[in-house]
């Protein structure tokens, strides 16, 4: 998917709110991409436009090499941040008549709900939704969302309400989809999750991209030279090379910060013939260190 020069705004009081400013970028064909930024800075407002819900003023969104149709469209699936369910009516219920209305048998929509059931351990399905916590009724939402294998998923603030058992859950079921050739765009505020489950970035800021890449590749643009390291003796007792810095330390373990002309090999040298070296590795920043500094300096 290519998102080409993406515009849109929204009138207000004190003029033109501008949610999206010349938002371009090429999306891996699969695989789960991190949709991140502050609170308003237009997240929501792309994932509607690439649903089709609203029109952007200027731009084009192309998938698979041609401009993105409403047939297209039809196929993807799309969990909003609002919640849509009908207070009074079972979850069971409400599956069972939105599936049908995708054209799917009684039988098959049985045997489909079934199966949600148990995957997503769903016991209180004939509950009506009033009833329900906000994170059963995530649930639902997401099964309508990845139910017909959609070729393309949208969610907005899926984790929103989860328990962290359900978040691991969740997490494993997209995965797995990614893994069968599943795009799926993942609008978040759990940073802490993107690190391990998003394989691509991108950053929105007042309306603008900011960042954009692979989640392992934007991690070590940002890395600042710094080494984690564990020895068994105390730093004061160990005499570090010009040039390396002690960023921080942290129970049994040290940060250290090397200048751009020494290398990892140069410090390691110089520590094994000090000390036992039990652990040694890049510290590599975090999605959420990025973010903040990324935001901050916007």
């Amino acid at each position: 998917m290519e998102l080409r020069e993406i515009y849109h705004s929204f009138p207000s009081l004190s003029g033109r709110v501008h949610a999206l400013q010349g938002v371009s970028a090429e999306l891996p064909s699969k695989g789960i991409v991190g949709l991140l930024g502050p609170n308003g800075s237009g997240k929501t407002t792309l994932l509607r436009i690439i649903m089709g819900i609203i029109s952007p003023e200027s731009g084009e969104i192309w998938y698979k090499g041609q401009p993105l149709s409403k047939t297209m469209r039809l196929r993807f699936g799309y969990m909003p941040e609002e919640r849509g369910l009908y207070p009074k009516m079972t979850a069971r219920s409400q599956l069972f008549y939105l599936l049908r209305l995708r054209g799917m048998s009684p039988s098959t929509v049985s045997d489909k709900i079934a199966y949600w059931v148990k995957r997503l351990e769903m016991p209180w399905i004939d509950r009506p939704a009033r009833s329900l916590s906000k994170g059963m009724q995530q649930k639902v939402q997401l099964v309508l969302a990845l139910e017909g294998d959609p070729p393309v998923l949208l969610l907005d603030e899926p984790f929103s309400g989860l328990d962290p058992i359900v978040s691991t859950d969740i997490e494993a079921l997209l995965r797995e989809k990614a893994q069968k050739d599943t795009l799926i765009i993942l609008s978040t505020h759990r940073l802490e999750q993107v690190d391990h489950l998003c394989d691509y970035v991108l950053l929105i800021h007042k309306g603008r991209l900011v960042l954009a890449g692979e989640t392992d590749a934007i991690r070590r643009r940002f890395w600042s030279h710094t080494y984690e390291i564990e020895i068994d003796r105390l730093l004061e007792q160990i005499q570090l090379p010009e040039g390396v810095k002690v960023a921080e330390v942290k129970m049994n373990r040290i940060y250290l910060t090397l200048s751009e002309n020494l290398s990892g090999q140069t410090l390691l040298e110089a520590l094994l013939p000090q000390a036992e070296i039990r652990f040694f590795a890049q510290k590599l920043p975090t999605i959420r260190d990025i973010f903040l500094q990324v935001v901050g300096e916007a």
